[in-house]
């Protein structure tokens, strides 16, 4: 009789649970190109006079292709989360597409200032143009009230002066994946920054950004800065980032508690330099020389997990700081970021030199002209139009074919394997051959082999080599925990090994990694 009732008292639950928390979807429709559809009255005419909603789960649903505008800010409350999305999120290839249109005043609003939750999937939002070839609005993406959770998934944001999402109030929770930011800054000149994600002064609970891509911005792909508190958790894993002028450094993460920078590609962070004379905002945290992964302050408890980043610079950008006394390559690591790795900083970043297949054209002559003439307002436009508008009055000469945008490079690279699991590094949502040289590396490379697997005293292992090389075998957790198992040159042949990891490791799933000078293969090994 107590399962019975038990059981009923679960389906119970779980009934009126599906009752309360029912969603309601509403289909906005589409309207002419010419007069696209304005979704702010529809979403405030969904409020009552008396101001309670119709619904407090409501997601609104934009058609895949077609063009929406809204006229005002969009504000929602603790109460009510801003859910809007594509009607088809499967078909990320065709976007629902949100901009601005001046109010009746001929002012362009934010799209958001959020009181509250906001989830955002397969959009495609502009959020700050106002008109061809005027400076861009920045912060039109606002997150204001304590405690909110943010969801972005499948999204592009571009052309914000300031930060594409930013922070503007403590405990906030903030998930974006397969996302990216791109057009960030002032067209032609120094100021306006131009940002990715951005944090100031307040202490955010969780920011996770994994599989996102941010390029042609003017300043940086993280900030975080002046809050007197620490964050919870940072993690940026598996991100790719290309065509950063990083006026004030790349990624700042102020003050954390617990921090992941994994399995990233950035190419050219901070093409201004480590020194630039025009950064007059904020200092860096060692004598204000920028670089690229700072920390202000490190705590007793802090925790950092550096690991398997492709970091490097063009040799266009290294030939220009070559001219240039005022310029020169920037560190990776700032002192304190150091100081928390300790003998785990060897495995922070490595640089594998590789090319894109189609992306925008370099910034570098932004650079060059900022280091020029820093007042100039003819400068390069490091904003990049889609070449539908060639022709048009958008049409500023830099004009890149979007339906061409592919931010990959082969699957022969050393990085398409050398993630901490032996994934390729970078964000790989629209690289069908690195999920595949990631998800089946070829047990012939190095004729790598485990047995048995599970294990529940020895692992064994074995591997092959063609040529003498210098190998490194580690064991490592989920948790970032790692232990070393073999460091050391090895001759032509098969090479095996049985260790016994009773002492070290607890029963659940690991990952046995080997490395040599060009190639690097992950096995899931099971302890039980």
């Amino acid at each position: 009789m107590k399962k019975n009732y038990l059981l009923f008292f679960v389906a119970f639950n779980l009934l009126f649970a599906t009752q309360v928390f029912a969603q309601r979807y509403v289909p906005i429709a589409a309207s002419g190109t010419a007069d696209p559809t304005d979704i702010y009255p529809i979403i405030k005419g969904d409020t009552t006079a008396t101001g309670e909603r119709v619904d407090n789960n409501t997601i609104y649903q934009l058609e895949n292709g077609k063009v929406y505008v809204t006229s005002g800010r969009m504000v929602n409350t603790t109460e009510w989360p801003l859910q809007i999305e594509a009607q088809d999120l499967d078909n990320t290839a065709s976007k629902a597409i949100l901009t601005r249109k001046p109010n009746g005043s001929g002012s362009y609003k934010d799209i958001m200032r959020a009181g509250g939750d906001v989830s955002l999937k397969n959009l495609w939002i502009i959020s700050g143009e106002k008109g061809p070839l005027e400076q861009h609005d920045w912060g039109k993406i606002r997150i204001m009230t304590e405690n909110s959770r943010v969801i972005i998934k499948d999204c592009i944001i571009e052309k914000d002066r300031g930060g594409f999402i930013q922070i503007r109030a403590n405990g906030i929770k903030a998930y974006i994946t397969n996302t990216i930011l791109r057009n960030g800054g002032n067209r032609r000149i120094i100021q306006g920054n131009g940002r990715g994600f951005e944090c100031r002064n307040y202490s955010m609970d969780t920011v996770i950004m994994k599989n996102c891509i941010v390029h042609n911005i003017q300043d940086r792909f993280f900030r975080s800065q002046g809050a007197s508190q620490p964050h919870n958790y940072i993690e940026i894993d598996h991100c790719t980032s290309f065509n950063t002028a990083g006026r004030h450094g790349f990624i700042q993460l102020g003050r954390v508690l617990t921090a992941k920078i994994t399995n990233n590609l950035f190419i050219n962070p901070i093409m201004l330099g480590t020194s630039p004379i025009y950064t007059n905002e904020q200092t860096q945290p060692d004598n204000e020389k920028h670089k690229v992964i700072t920390l202000d302050t490190l705590y007793a408890n802090t925790s950092l997990t550096v690991a398997k980043n492709n970091i490097f610079w063009t040799q266009d950008v290294m030939d220009y700081w070559a001219t240039n006394d005022s310029v020169s390559s920037p560190d990776i690591l700032s002192n304190l970021v150091i100081q928390n790795l300790g003998s785990d900083v060897s495995d922070a970043y490595f640089q594998d030199p590789l090319t894109l297949n189609s992306v925008p054209g370099s910034i570098l002559q932004y650079v060059k002209d900022l280091y020029a003439n820093p007042a100039a307002e003819d400068m390069y436009d490091f904003i990049v139009e889609d070449i539908a508008v060639q022709g048009t009055a958008y049409d500023d000469g830099n004009l890149f074919d979007f339906s061409t945008f592919d931010p990959c490079y082969p699957s022969s690279k050393m990085s398409a394997t050398a993630g901490t699991d032996g994934s390729a590094v970078g964000a790989t949502f629209l690289c069908p051959d690195l999920m595949t040289a990631s998800n089946d590396i070829s047990a012939n490379q190095l004729n790598f082999n485990i047995y048995p697997n599970p294990t529940s005293n020895n692992l064994n292992f074995s591997f092959e080599l063609k040529t003498p090389s210098n190998i490194t075998i580690y064991i490592s957790g989920i948790d970032g925990r790692k232990i070393q198992l073999e460091n050391a040159n090895f001759s032509t042949g098969v090479h095996s090994f049985s260790k016994n990891i009773t002492d070290n490791f607890a029963s659940g799933m690991y990952f046995l990694t080997i490395q040599s000078k060009n190639k690097v293969e992950s096995r899931k090994v099971f302890i039980h």
